[in-house]
């Protein structure tokens, strides 16, 4: 993958990852909105664990194709480090196509779950009803642009010859 493909993917993924920053930035505004209204007004908010909790949703889908980008997942490298380079850069591949095989599953699940909210226009018990979809739609977009990204690894520069990426 090279070229205008992986600049999209990456402007979207980044595009990703500032709204997770965002959907962070609401959260923490929620609890202390939440912590001042409950403890110093005694008028504690009847939306704000809602929020916070559809908002994480949010926050961890869209950051995780970023992650997926910088290689940020917890990893335990021995058996790779202890592999000569041609080796470890082989099973680095696998482990990448391995890791696009599972969230590329995971976005078709959820995506069909997703569309099945859609056409059943089921609504989420909140104060005020919203379709479900709504949050829902975020996990498959997140585990599928983090599929994306696992397969641009898998079939990009072997580590030891790849820049670092960028942060945003």
């Amino acid at each position: 993958m090279m070229g205008l493909p992986v600049r999209i993917l990456d402007a979207v993924t980044r595009a990703g990852a500032i709204a997770g920053a965002v959907a962070l930035a609401v959260i923490v505004a929620a609890y202390v909105f939440e912590v001042i209204a409950r403890y110093i007004f005694n008028a504690p908010t009847w939306w704000s664990a809602e929020l916070v909790a559809y908002l994480l949703c949010v926050l961890v889908f869209c950051m995780m194709p970023e992650v997926t980008r910088t290689r940020g997942q917890v990893a335990v490298t021995v058996l790779l480090e202890a592999l000569p380079p041609k080796l470890s850069n082989g099973l680095e591949r696998i482990i990448w196509l391995l890791g696009f095989a599972a969230t590329a599953a995971m976005a078709w699940f959820a995506g069909g779950e997703t569309a099945r909210q859609i056409e059943r226009n089921i609504q989420m018990m909140a104060a005020y009803p919203i379709p479900k979809w709504w949050v829902s739609g975020w996990i498959g977009l997140g585990f599928g642009l983090a599929a994306l990204q696992f397969l641009r690894l898998a079939f990009g520069p072997p580590a030891s010859s790849r820049p670092e990426p960028q942060e945003l």
